[in-house]
């Protein structure tokens, strides 16, 4: 019976897999850009090209993967081969992008930033489309799948505290050369080798933890033949988009992505420049926004109970699109208090309380939302293609480090910001932060009224989805029938 419970075991062995691309998310949010452009010198302009191609490969080999998993028949099923496979080569290519050798010119970093990002994100792409089906497969429950993503959000949630706990106040402690700490480069070839091998295992123990699931998960009947013929990769591609429910999410989650894509990557440039704070002052806004989140996560349950799915989403989508865009925005009018004020801060952490809650509320709805749209597009198409889907949404959550890191570099040359070390905070030109913060702040508030938007196309609500699994059920009840 797939409308089943799932044992809290299973539970938190699945969610463990989310802390892997956690870290490297938030890993390139974060850090990458910060560090190939302020540490190592790299143009900005590049940086964002490089990372925008590794997107470009992402947008080709996250859909299409997702159909080779979606058709796989084998002995470990459709998706644990694949997450098997990937464990061991993602941590090396992780460790390997934050430890490039010494003496490199910018064409050759160009180049080592290039392969190892693009390797970095295809060993993803191989655990966590699958992963992602896998958690679709799992239930048909409406809410044991909200659970299921709930689990795999806070334990993601968890990984990124962790991350940037660790990265403060052991890798980049401020010393007496760098009092910056974030400024130090010997502290991130360390960090690659500690976070690559967490990653490794935590996709090891998810694999692992839902091995004993795969008798109850889907298999393709019609196998891999038709893989091969011409245009088949397109005509999948088509009948998925012209979803209308889908294609809502999906565009949905692109905007919403870039959206934190360009907030999280210019973070450590607005914390450190434009607000002036210091590196153990950073932390406690990190802290905030991943504490809130994980805070959020349990709750979304009721508030989809309450609210159901989409009105949910509406309601974390205008509290992160209030807590990313008003202090930045206030700063810009001289409305908020200036850098050194003792409101300084209590306000910057009650804006990342915001954005954390918005983000909770967001990051569970999406991924329950895709579940159900699995079922409706089996509904008309006849087919279950959680790869596929799932391929697509991991392809929009991958923007954030794609596009919003593209927009963030690109922003950064075109402001001219300075990546000489010597530059301290108080040093950059006035008017140079002014369009940093019009970038931070009001510029990303497009991507967040376009989700806005978009989201009206969305068609599906509790009543609709307890109906599709009614006819669901009644057509493999016949197709069993008639088979035997």
């Amino acid at each position: 019976m797939r409308d089943r419970h799932i044992s809290v075991a299973t539970k938190l062995g699945f969610g463990t897999g989310q802390v892997a691309e956690s870290i490297k998310m938030n890993s390139f949010d974060f850090f990458l850009l910060f560090y190939y452009v302020q540490v190592l010198h790299l143009n900005p302009a590049w940086v964002g090209f490089a990372l925008l191609l590794a997107l470009i490969v992402d947008a080709v080999t996250d859909p299409v993967f997702g159909t080779i998993s979606d058709h796989l028949n084998s002995r470990w099923g459709r998706r644990h081969p694949f997450m098997y496979i990937s464990a061991v080569p993602f941590g090396l290519c992780f460790f390997f992008l934050f430890s490039p050798p010494a003496g490199l010119q910018d064409t050759e970093l160009l180049v080592w930033l290039i392969v190892f990002t693009v390797g970095t994100r295809l060993m993803m792409t191989l655990f966590l489309v699958p992963y992602y089906a896998v958690g679709a497969e799992l239930t048909e429950n409406y809410q044991e799948r909200t659970a299921l993503v709930a689990y795999r959000t806070m334990a993601g949630w968890l990984g990124a505290i962790v991350l940037t706990a660790v990265a403060f106040t052991v890798f980049f402690q401020p010393t007496a050369e760098y009092p910056q700490g974030q400024l130090n480069p010997d502290a991130y070839p360390l960090f690659g080798v500690t976070f690559g091998l967490m990653a490794t295992f935590a996709i090891l123990i998810a694999t692992w933890g839902t091995h004993s699931q795969i008798p109850y998960l889907h298999r393709q009947t019609d196998g891999q033949t038709n893989l091969r013929k011409p245009g088949y990769y397109l005509q999948e591609l088509i009948k998925v988009l012209r979803n209308r429910s889908f294609l809502a999410i999906f565009l949905v989650s692109i905007s919403f992505f870039i959206m934190l894509g360009v907030q999280r990557t210019l973070a450590l440039h607005m914390n450190t420049y434009f607000w002036a704070l210091e590196t153990e002052t950073i932390q406690y806004l990190f802290y905030t926004f991943f504490g809130a989140t994980l805070v959020t996560v349990p709750l979304v349950k009721y508030l989809i109970d309450w609210l159901d799915k989409k009105n949910t989403l509406y309601l974390g989508l205008w509290i992160i699109l209030t807590a990313f865009v008003l202090p930045t925005s206030l700063r810009l009018l001289e409305w908020f208090p200036p850098n050194g004020s003792a409101l300084l801060l209590p306000l910057l952490l009650i804006g990342q309380l915001g954005a954390g809650l918005g983000t909770g509320i967001l990051m569970v709805c999406s991924g329950s939302i895709v579940a159900d749209v699995a079922d409706d597009h089996e509904l008309r198409c006849g087919k279950r293609q959680e790869g596929l889907l799932f391929g697509f949404f991991t392809l929009a959550s991958k923007s954030t480090s794609g596009l919003g890191s593209f927009l963030a570099g690109m922003t950064l040359s075109f402001i001219a910001f300075p990546t000489d070390l010597e530059v301290a905070p108080g040093e950059v030109a006035p008017e140079i932060l002014f369009k940093l913060g019009l970038a931070f702040g009001p510029g990303i508030a497009v991507f967040g009224l376009l989700c806005i938007a978009v989201m009206s196309l969305y068609g599906i609500n509790r009543a609709t989805h307890e109906q599709t699994l009614i006819t669901l059920n009644q057509r493999r009840a016949e197709a069993d029938a008639a088979s035997n």
